[in-house]
């Protein structure tokens, strides 16, 4: 080999391996416009709280409906002690419905829950109806569980009149038909109960009993009401629960089974009881994704029930909605960029259950509010969507993100496959494409920038478009990192809020064009550290 050509072998093999290096892609991405595979459901726009009746009239959980309205991130919001009224940490839960006077009859108040429902509706929400829990006139005494192994306390029993009871749930819902409409009312759904596990298990015969009361009670008021159960978390309750509305004995009509509209469930990423301890758990999403495939096997086994709506109408990363960081320090993520990074991955997981086993959720409701937000207490690591300074938590950065997204979703394929990276991309009905990318492994505890290959396929060719990117990372469009820069304030008080307002309201932070190929394909190379996502919105110029 003579020195000339040895000089440019060595040239050309350095700018290979340079251009190998530079541009290989940790993630190649496909995106086919033209592959519908199902609609955007938004199933996720859900949120609630123990204490909803309380904050909903507050200053903070005015504004946060103001902006659950305006940015459209939630739609469906629920409530425990529709029937009940409790201080609990602090803060009071539900209201006085029901007294009796002194000859033992039953008086009936619903002003109070007319008017957090009046504040949902105005703005476009719904309520998520649950007729708990037993106002103390009705309590049948002291027997019964008085919580269950999450720390829920509430006394689990049935009611010493049944009577009373279903009387109480007609009221209930004749004043909400009279006040809102039926046409209203018929877009909410109702519920018996929350987290019914701690029930006796010599005792679930009443919880069934309750169930179906229950039902009469409601669509004996209107039909076309829906209606549904159990808000479990374990299996081992929900089995039981299905073989009664399935096939057990009607408690009111003494026939074959209990009509149901929607099977609700529980799934926390990690049990709030656990923290500090050894094993230490990691809450992952693939803990949810197990947990659903297993309910989907169990559905399977009722036929009767294929038409029924699936619902996940609690979820966090961690249970027990009011610890804190300063005694857990693990919860910082109920704080940071990670908690949007988990509703994202969530989303997309279930997603690609329905698409892939046929099992579409149809709710997904994150339990938290703005409690933070009304104490005036900054990232304390309680589960809500707003702290100090009516500031949005990264969790309901996520839920604004989602929003972003069009109706319809579309085709999407990956090499390799690797469930560190996602993108859910989505399409308008005039074209638009509109699509998440993240990169978000739970075990990351480090800021590494990974390049991930988004190719946009069967747009209109040479065509130009302009390409709009949202980035959330630790850096961008994050308010926890930017309070933590601000010195980590303790609340709003004599506070400069103005880039932490900055930060909640997704700033665009790269805009371009681009010209499509021949085959009408884009290629767009996405620059991703570790726990970060970008929204893309890809619109042909006119």
């Amino acid at each position: 080999m003579n020195k000339k050509f040895a000089l440019h072998f060595f040239i050309f093999f350095f700018l290979s391996s340079f251009r190998m290096t530079t541009f290989a892609q940790d993630a190649h991405f496909f995106v086919s416009t033209s592959d519908i595979i199902g609609s955007n459901t938004e199933f996720w726009k859900a949120a609630g709280s123990d204490h909803l009746f309380y904050h909903t009239l507050q200053p903070s959980g005015q504004y946060l409906l103001d902006r659950m309205e305006k940015t459209g991130s939630h739609v469906y919001l629920r409530s425990h002690h529709t029937f009940t009224k409790d201080i609990r940490h602090g803060v009071p839960r539900g209201q006085n419905v029901y007294s009796e006077d002194k000859d033992g009859n039953p008086v009936y108040d619903f002003s109070n829950v007319n008017r957090v429902y009046q504040e949902l509706v105005e703005r476009g929400l719904k309520p998520i109806v649950e007729y708990d829990y037993l106002p103390a006139e009705l309590e049948a005494g002291n027997e019964g569980s008085a919580g269950n192994d999450e720390g829920m306390i509430m006394k689990n029993m049935g009611p010493n009149d049944w009577k009373k009871w279903s009387d109480l749930m007609k009221a209930a819902t004749r004043n909400f038909i009279d006040v809102f409409g039926k046409e209203e009312v018929r877009t909410w759904y109702f519920e018996v109960w929350n987290e019914p596990d701690g029930w006796p298990v010599d005792q679930l015969d009443v919880f069934f009993k309750m169930y179906d009361v229950f039902v009469d009670a409601v669509t004996s008021v209107d039909a076309e009401l829906k209606v549904g159960g159990p808000a479990c978390y374990h299996d081992y309750f929900l089995r039981p629960f299905l073989e009664h509305v399935v096939n057990g004995k009607n408690y009111v009509t003494g026939e074959k089974g209990t009509r149901i509209d929607f099977v609700s469930y529980h799934i926390y990423g990690l049990s709030g009881s656990w923290l500090n301890n050894e094993p230490r758990i990691q809450p992952q999403v693939q803990r949810f994704t197990q947990g659903v495939l297993w309910l989907q096997r169990l559905l399977a086994g009722y036929p009767e029930l294929k038409d029924v709506e699936f619902h996940l109408n609690e979820w966090g990363m961690s249970s027990n909605y009011y610890r804190q960081v300063k005694d857990y320090p693990e919860l910082v993520y109920r704080n940071n960029m990670e908690s949007a990074l988990f509703l994202v991955k969530l989303v997309n997981s279930l997603y690609q259950i329905e698409d892939n086993y046929k099992f579409p959720t149809l709710l997904l409701l994150y339990w938290g509010f703005s409690w933070e937000a009304d104490e005036d207490e900054f990232f304390v690591g309680k589960r809500e969507l707003l702290t100090a300074g009516n500031t949005p938590k990264p969790i309901q950065t996520g839920f604004e993100t989602l929003a972003r997204l069009n109706e319809q979703r579309i085709s999407v394929e990956s090499i390799p496959v690797n469930s560190r990276y996602g993108v859910l991309a989505t399409k308008s009905e005039k074209g638009e494409v509109t699509l998440v990318a993240y990169n978000y492994e739970e075990t990351d505890k480090n800021y590494e920038n990974h390049e991930v290959l988004v190719e946009i396929k069967q747009l209109q060719p040479n065509t130009n478009y302009s390409i709009v990117e949202t980035l959330l990372d630790k850096d961008h469009n994050n308010t926890y990192t930017t309070w933590e820069k601000m010195g980590k304030p303790a609340s709003s008080e004599n506070v400069d809020l103005t880039n932490l307002k900055e930060a909640g309201d997704l700033q665009v932070t790269n805009a371009y064009s681009f010209t499509t190929d021949n085959s009408g394909t884009l290629k767009v190379t996405l620059s991703l550290m570790n726990h970060s996502m970008n929204l893309l919105n890809v619109k042909k110029n006119e």
